[in-house]
Order: C-alpha cells, then sequence, then structure tokens
C-alpha cells in the first residue's frame, strides 16, 4: 500500500512538473508575439531579445526612430503585476537639462529615472496632481507650457505613467495590463491580460512623443508667429 502509494504521488508529481513545463512554454510564445499586431506601423522594424521577459522592438514611425520595450513590474509587496511599456523617441532636442514627471509614485518603479534627478520641483496647476516631478542640474526648468501642450489628453489618462525628456529624446512610460490573476496566484506566472500590443493603444502614444519633441524644438519667436 505504501509503495503504491509513493508510486501514483511520484507519477502524479512528474505529470504536474510536465504540465507547469508545457503552461510556460506556451506563456513565453505569448510573451515573444507581444508586437505582432503592431510592428506593421514601423518602418525597419527589428525585433531583439535583450534577456528580460519581453523582447524589445526598434523601428522607424512617420520617419523617427523608435524603441519599444515591455516591462514587468512585479516587484510590489502584495501586488498583482502590471506590464508597462516604455516608448522612447530617439531625436536631438535643444534642452540644456532632462525633466522626468512620475505619476503617482508608488516607490517601486525601478525603471523609472526619477530617482537620479538632482531637484524635485513643483508644476504649474494645469498638470495633473499626483506625481514627482525632477530635473537635473538642480537650478535647470524646462519650457513646462510647451510640454503640456505636447502631451494633450495623454496627461489625463490613468495608464500614463511618466515623461522623460532630455538632449536625446522622449521616452512615455504607459501601463498596458496587469496579469492574470488566477494564473499569477497559482502558478506564479507572469501572463497579461493582454497579451498584444494593439495599433489603436500605440498610435496615440507615439504620436504623443512626437508631438511633444515637436513642440520642444519650436522656438519662441515661431510660437509667437
Amino acid at each position: 500500500m505504501e509503495a503504491g502509494l509513493i508510486a501514483a504521488l511520484a507519477v502524479g508529481g512528474g505529470a504536474l512538473a510536465l504540465w507547469h513545463r508545457r503552461v510556460q512554454r506556451g506563456f513565453a510564445a505569448e510573451r515573444a508575439a507581444v508586437f505582432d499586431d503592431c510592428r506593421a506601423l514601423f518602418g525597419e522594424a527589428v525585433t531583439e531579445d535583450c534577456g528580460t521577459d519581453y523582447p524589445r522592438l526598434s523601428g522607424r514611425y512617420q520617419g523617427a526612430s523608435f524603441e519599444l520595450q515591455p516591462l514587468l513590474d512585479h516587484i510590489g509587496y502584495r501586488k498583482v503585476p502590471s506590464l508597462w511599456l516604455s516608448l522612447t523617441l530617439r531625436t536631438p532636442l535643444p534642452l540644456a537639462g532632462t525633466f522626468d514627471v512620475l505619476m503617482r509614485p508608488q516607490n517601486i518603479e525601478f525603471w523609472s529615472a526619477s530617482a537620479q534627478l538632482e531637484e524635485r520641483i513643483d508644476l504649474p496647476a494645469d498638470w495633473p496632481v499626483h506625481h514627482i516631478a525632477k530635473v537635473s542640474p538642480a537650478g535647470w526648468r524646462p519650457p513646462f507650457e510647451r510640454l503640456r501642450d505636447g502631451l494633450g489628453a495623454l496627461a489625463e489618462d490613468p495608464p500614463f505613467k511618466e515623461l522623460l525628456v532630455s538632449a536625446r529624446g522622449v521616452r512615455l512610460v504607459y501601463r498596458l495590463s496587469g496579469v492574470q490573476r488566477a494564473h499569477y496566484l497559482v502558478l506564479r506566472s507572469l501572463l497579461p491580460e493582454s497579451t498584444r500590443i494593439s495599433p489603436d493603444m500605440l498610435v496615440p502614444l507615439l504620436d504623443a512623443a512626437l508631438n511633444v519633441a515637436s513642440a520642444l524644438k519650436v522656438t519662441p519667436l515661431e510660437k509667437a508667429a
């Protein structure tokens, strides 16, 4: 009886391990396909494995150079993880410093540049509340009005998380989805509720990054005209 029970447990354990490996392979395939629905938006698109949970996509949209990197945030205590998209527009900007605004900070944003910047500042009243805004070097200030105009309605969008601008370009961070709660609680799996980035979601973010860059490149004389 005891030997039979041990054998049954061993068989059951092996079957469970095999099922778990198959499930995880399926999840990995879903993560690898995150850009499949939106890749056609980009010219010269290149997808590469950069050693993280998700691949990175580089390409050109409306002639501008973009990099997209999904980021899993799974370090929060008693918190179902979130999937974020870091979207970077590589373009030279006429800025003498770096500005970052982080919306609804929770002190677990490992991907944010906010902690590395020197001075915390206040933003004008037309910016959303519940944020941390910082600059480097200390004492430098960006053109707040042009930044706010460039962001437009995105600034009020609840999934919008971060804006970073510097002389090298623009970065936006946006919440794509949470992970599937049941899979996470049972399997500790990090498969998001939405496994692919749709063009309808992505195009407004790409356009917002371009609008921010364009607003920063406008000189005061051009704006007055």
